[in-house]
């Protein structure tokens, strides 16, 4: 009985270590009224050109990315971005105006990301995407993966993008 009792607190102790290392190994990255929280090695990448400007709509609202990920000229908003090997990316999109009815305006659709190939037209890697409405706009978030991902990398993202929500 007591080295279940001794395993159970270790464990324990464990599962706390983690979290706490976790925790403090992320740091929010805002845009406007958005933002993510992303790994201490990530960083906010500049929107392509011509993805963010006044007139688009959709436009980038924000990009946060592994070492590695710039900005790549395309005819294809989301996957404007070069994405290393062993990289990854999570780009937001914005569109103008209230939502329409009928998206989702909790967080099943984040939660719900699955990395899948090809998803991404100009993108053969993985990918996951997912719709929601914050504050009455509507969102859309992207992640691309690289081949050689590690799945720290691929875990990284995944929680980057699942973070997303209103700032402040």
């Amino acid at each position: 009985m007591r080295k279940v009792a001794a395993v159970a607190v270790a464990v324990a102790v464990a599962l706390v270590a983690v979290g706490v290392a976790g925790a403090a190994g992320d740091h929010a990255v805002a845009s406007g009224a958005v933002a993510v929280r992303v790994a201490d090695d990530w960083a906010r990448i500049a929107p392509a050109a011509g993805t963010a400007g006044a007139d688009a709509d959709p436009r980038t609202v924000l990009v946060v990315g592994t070492h590695g990920v710039v900005a790549r000229s395309s005819q294809c908003q989301v996957a404007s971005y070069r994405i290393p090997a062993d990289g990854a990316a999570v780009v937001v999109l914005a569109w103008r105006g209230v939502a329409p009815a009928g998206l989702p305006r909790d967080r099943s659709q984040l939660l719900a990301m699955r990395l899948k190939r090809p998803l991404f037209e100009c993108f053969d890697g993985r990918g996951a995407v997912a719709q929601i409405v914050i504050r009455g706009r509507a969102y859309q978030v992207n992640l691309m993966v690289g081949d050689r991902a590690t799945r720290e990398t691929i875990a990284d993202a995944l929680a980057a993008a699942r973070s997303f929500g209103a700032s402040g």
